[in-house]
């Protein structure tokens, strides 16, 4: 899931997107890699959604994690790639915790 730091409004509507997902999906939800990124890092002066929040509600929801990137300047844009690829090969128990 991915949502503005500098828009609140686009982290409101994760729990909308989030419910779609539950109900589209009929086993457990842990058995998907959900990940929460927060985009436009880049934009840090504008935050409007601070770091600590959105890892609570990633935290709450039971998502594996959440990080930061920026489209536009790169940053941590491998990280999110690697993350997922960790995340899912975790799940797939081809590496162990």
């Amino acid at each position: 899931f991915m949502f503005d730091i500098t828009r609140y409004s686009s982290l409101r509507n994760f729990q909308d997107w989030l419910n779609i997902v539950r109900q589209g999906y009929k086993g457990p939800l842990e058995q998907i890699p959900l990940l929460m990124v927060g985009s436009k890092l880049d934009l840090e002066y504008k935050r409007a959604v601070s770091r600590d929040e959105a890892f609570e509600l990633a935290k709450k929801n039971n998502l594996f994690g959440y990080i930061e990137c920026s489209s536009k300047d790169g940053q941590n844009v491998q990280e999110v790639f690697l993350e997922i690829a960790r995340i899912m090969m975790k799940k797939a128990k081809i590496i162990t915790t």
